[in-house]
């Protein structure tokens, strides 16, 4: 998704709009930000720590643990989001869940997905009808259309997102959360842009500047060793 589809997403969530964002802002699994505490996002530095994840367990329901790589880190927070997740934990306790279930404790798939796939749904049809009104309109639709997704998927928009504003590898790893950066390239190394044209280009740039720059300088002349005596 573009920065567009994800806020009409968002409002559409309703009282998961903020759930929402940090996926699609943050990179965050839906297990990491199920796991996260009030103590874990410090609003003043906009840093989001990231430590543990809540997976299910036959026989033992959800439960809490280290993250998918067994590492922690943290993650930037848009400055837009600050207030969001200000009304989310704001008179909170600093143990407190950022997103607790409607019965207080994890917050389960299937409730977010209770609320998320309509919401899905309802954005792809108004979409849908503003793509038909341009056509009518001009011959042709100028909005992208609305992709059917989860909201796992919220992460690689996360991903798709960071190298459309210029992320690295490295960066896209630490934000992700990944082990390798090899990882991070195998998942996503085709969103990276082509930089062997502008490689190509810079080249043929310096040598063009080079040979400009020696049709300037006097041309060498040889020296001759001098003559031996007779």
């Amino acid at each position: 998704m573009d920065h567009e589809q994800l806020h009409r997403l968002a409002v559409a969530s309703g009282r998961f709009r903020s759930f929402v964002l940090v996926l699609g802002y943050c990179g965050l699994r839906f297990g990491e930000a199920a796991a996260l505490r009030v103590a874990d996002v410090d609003l003043n530095a906009r840093r989001i720590r990231v430590s543990r994840s809540v997976t299910y367990v036959p026989g033992k329901g959800l439960t809490e643990g280290p993250t998918k790589n067994h590492g922690a880190r943290s993650v930037p927070v848009p400055k837009f989001l600050v207030p969001l997740l200000i009304t989310e934990i704001q008179g909170r306790d600093s143990t407190a869940l950022v997103f607790p279930s409607r019965h207080g404790g994890y917050l389960t798939l299937g409730e977010v997905r209770w609320v998320f796939d309509p919401a899905v749904q309802t954005v792809r049809a108004a979409m849908l009808a503003q793509r038909q009104q341009e056509i009518e309109e001009t011959g042709q639709a100028q909005t992208p259309e609305f992709p059917v997704i989860s909201p796992h998927d919220l992460r690689h928009t996360c991903a798709s997102l960071a190298i459309s504003a210029g992320a690295n590898v490295k960066v896209l790893q630490t934000l992700l959360g990944h082990k390798t950066a090899t990882l991070t390239l195998d998942r996503y190394g085709h969103l990276f842009p082509d930089d062997l044209g502008r490689i190509a280009d810079a080249f043929d740039d310096a040598a063009r500047i080079t040979a400009d720059g020696l049709r300037t300088i006097p041309p060498l002349r040889a020296v001759m060793p001098d003559a031996k005596p007779s």
